[in-house]
């Protein structure tokens, strides 16, 4: 699993992923995720936020599915001020992957904010969507 290293400087926004065995069928799913997180790695120097978000995103394989579809929040770091959101990709990769990871994203910092707003954590959805939008 790759997530944010406990060592280092918590980002505003990054990505991760579990990928449940790889295959042929799912390498463009790795690829868009890779693509995007080295472009959002590149957007986000020097900008912080009151609440950092790591997005994970599951990926289907020959070893492992998810276990639900869509977007959900995962744990949150108060010490860090960092919420993990978990995306399932579906097992179909469709034909802009890059574009449903960039979706998924957006989605998921909805539902950061959703969180947030229940728990009355400050959150900047608008710096985050900047990064996204600039990758």
């Amino acid at each position: 699993m790759k997530t944010v290293d406990e060592m280092e400087e918590t980002p505003a926004l990054s990505l991760g992923s579990i990928v449940g065995g790889s295959t042929v069928a799912n390498k463009p799913w790795q690829a868009a995720i890779r693509e995007l997180t080295t472009r959002i790695g590149e957007v986000r120097q020097g900008v912080e936020v009151p609440l950092n978000l790591n997005v994970v995103f599951q990926v289907p394989g020959n070893m492992l599915k998810p276990e639900f579809v869509g977007v959900r929040t995962g744990s949150f770091s108060k010490a860090r001020a960092l919420l993990m959101v978990q995306v399932a990709v579906p097992e179909e990769v469709p034909p802009d992957p890059a574009l449903y990871v960039k979706n998924a994203i957006h989605e998921a910092i909805d539902e950061a904010a959703r969180w947030a707003v229940k728990r009355k954590v400050a959150i900047d959805v608008p710096k985050l969507l900047d990064i996204l939008d600039r990758a």
